[in-house]
């Protein structure tokens, strides 16, 4: 058994196609199958079985992988689980975006409509880091820690990024809060 992991990648590192269509006609029913008892969406397992052969075939040249079943069967299950956590996120944010929102008729809605484009502007004035970093926390509600992560930054950077981020926001939404309060009287 050894042996065949050995040339199976061996034969990955020399970069043989033939050994990975081999792989993926042996793997690629179970790999799907495992893939959606996570999803349960037919699209996304096999998309999510696709991108571990793409990742196999990628690092096969530069790194030895020792057991390829096990390789593929973790990746397809992290891979599942960070498409999991994604999905959480979106729909989390879409649901405050919408108790923020237009159920109370057309001048709420407006009203809304305006805030989202002034926020949207003012965000678009953050350096490029920190409006990264501001959109993962308050638009998409990554914590604190999966931002350093994501980012590669210490969650220390995150929290100063939010807290000058914030500031600019105070800043700017309370001069557009004065120009109403002037031209209103």
């Amino acid at each position: 058994m050894m042996e065949n992991q050995q040339l199976i990648s061996e034969a990955l590192q020399d970069r043989q196609e033939k050994i990975l269509e081999k792989l993926y006609s042996a793997y690629w029913k179970r790999l799907y199958i495992y893939a959606f008892s996570f999803t349960e969406d037919d699209q996304v397992a096999q998309d999510l079985v696709q991108e571990i052969f793409i990742s196999l075939w990628e690092k096969s040249e530069t790194t030895q992988i020792k057991h390829i079943e096990a390789y593929l069967f973790r990746g397809v299950k992290y891979q599942a689980i960070n498409y999991l956590k994604k999905q959480q996120r979106r729909v989390s944010a879409e649901e405050y975006l919408e108790t923020l929102g237009y159920k109370n008729g057309v001048k709420e809605h407006m009203d809304y409509l305006e805030s989202r484009e002034l926020f949207i502007k003012i965000m678009d004035k953050l350096p490029k880091r920190c409006r990264r970093v501001f959109y993962l926390s308050r638009v998409q509600g990554y914590n604190n820690k999966d931002i350093a992560l994501e980012m590669d930054i210490s969650i220390r950077t995150v929290e100063t990024h939010i807290s000058n981020a914030l500031n600019h926001f105070r800043l700017h939404f309370k001069d557009c809060l004065l120009m109403v309060l002037l031209i209103l009287s």
